[in-house]
């Protein structure tokens, strides 16, 4: 896009959807990526992640009363449990925004605002869709509230209609981007679940990755008694409505965490003050003020310089590619084999970037790509029946996969010959 100076809104990287129309709510982020790594490389990329996060979680923390220590914990439970997510794609700006909008709306700030913030995040990542469900799960909270909050009727019946008639004009504002309307067709695409595409899965709570979010959970069940009256019945709902998606399918787990992460300060803290209401706090000295100017500008000299170290050796081009089949790509740029290539999902977008005279079969625009060849993509790789003729059908000559696939071991006896391996891909060529 940059290069052409032109909004992508058909594909150009596969060989199976030549030319279909991709709605592409992502070209904002996509240029502002893309613009950081020709700036700062990978390292660019590592402290924009850096910086998200940390706005996001600095919104947060305006939200937050009480003892410092619960808050800090609070908020490191979150970041812990939003990490198995969290990476370089425009998603992570979703999780700021959303981050936004629940505190505008805990704050109740004038709702004029919304139409314009759903325009922009229409051109930036597609969870949007997160937005209106927060949205809606405020409005169910508002209701319920109305019924038991006799004296406050007026009030939040008002706010109800604001955020209302707000809301339906925000979803028009969504429109405003290159694929016009037809963007609110986006998140409701269909996509095979079953297959193993990672964040599409349900949690696999065997690791140890997925285990902040329970803790989570519990905590929030083991300290309801606590909970302040009335109850926040919005920010309860939206909890138990995030954490339903979540289980459906992990990519929601870094959502759940951010709505989450208030009402547990909120009740953390409040058990705490029933446990020492009883108690009677004893003064306690402090420190002189430039002893504690000293001590507090060195510790975060300390943490600012340990983050911008691990940073730098985390966007190292080495420890990067340890993730990727490196060796793999540069044997296909080297020997370069002919024909149509059939490769894995999960490294789809990285081939169309380091490998871009390839057009892949399948990358990670799962909106894209319609049910009856994801399918296909998944039949090939567990080795169905119709296999060998989907494979067939789209003249593939070589493939690239982990080697994990079903697919591997059946070729390997069908003609194919193995003309690459390591521990992390397999290439088969036809014979």
């Amino acid at each position: 896009m940059i290069e052409q100076g032109q909004i992508l809104l058909t594909d150009v990287f596969g060989y199976t959807r030549p030319g279909v129309t991709w709605v592409n709510a992502f070209w904002v982020s996509e240029i502002l990526l893309a613009a950081l790594y020709s700036l700062g490389g990978y390292f660019a990329l590592t402290m924009f992640v850096s910086f998200t996060g940390a706005a996001t979680f600095y919104l947060l923390s305006r939200r937050l009363n009480g003892n410092p220590f619960i808050n800090g914990f609070t908020l490191i439970l979150a970041a812990t449990a939003a990490a198995p997510i969290w990476g370089p794609r425009p998603q992570i700006l979703s999780f700021f925004i959303v981050a936004l909008l629940d505190t505008w709306l805990v704050n109740k700030r004038p709702h004029w605002w919304l139409p314009i913030l759903f325009a922009v995040w229409a051109n930036i990542h597609g969870g949007w869709i997160w937005g209106y469900l927060l949205i809606a799960a405020h409005i169910a909270g508002n209701l319920i509230s109305l019924f038991l909050q006799a004296d406050a009727r007026t009030e939040i019946w008002r706010e109800t209609r604001s955020l209302l008639s707000w809301s339906a004009l925000s979803a028009l504002a969504i429109g405003l981007n290159p694929n016009g309307i037809a963007i609110w067709a986006l998140p409701f695409q269909q996509v095979n679940v079953s297959m193993q595409i990672q964040e599409w899965l349900s949690p696999d709570f065997h690791g140890i990755d997925f285990h902040p979010f329970l803790w989570t959970l519990f905590l929030l069940l083991f300290l309801s008694p606590f909970a302040p009256k009335p109850p926040a019945w919005g920010q309860i709902i939206k909890i138990l409505g995030f954490s339903y998606l979540t289980f459906v399918a992990q990519r929601n787990v870094a959502i759940a965490a951010i709505v989450a992460a208030p009402l547990l300060a909120d009740w953390m803290n409040a058990a705490l003050q029933h446990l020492m209401k009883d108690s009677r706090p004893s003064p306690r000295r402090s420190l002189p003020l430039t002893l504690r100017t000293f001590i507090n500008a060195a510790l975060g000299f300390t943490l600012l310089a340990a983050a911008l170290g691990n940073a730098y050796l985390a966007s190292l081009p080495e420890k990067v590619d340890e993730n990727y089949p490196t060796a793999a790509i540069q044997w296909i740029k080297t020997n370069q084999p002919e024909g149509q290539m059939f490769n894995s999902y999960n490294w789809g977008g990285y081939l169309l970037w380091t490998l871009p005279e390839y057009p892949v079969f399948i990358d990670g625009r799962a909106d894209m790509y319609d049910e009856e060849l994801i399918q296909q993509w998944q039949n090939v790789v567990s080795a169905e029946a119709n296999a060998l003729s989907i494979l067939d059908e789209w003249n593939v000559n070589f493939i690239l996969l982990e080697p994990h696939w079903s697919i591997v071991t059946v070729l390997q006896t069908h003609g194919w010959q193995t003309a690459f391996e390591d521990d992390k891909a397999v290439i088969l060529v036809r014979k």
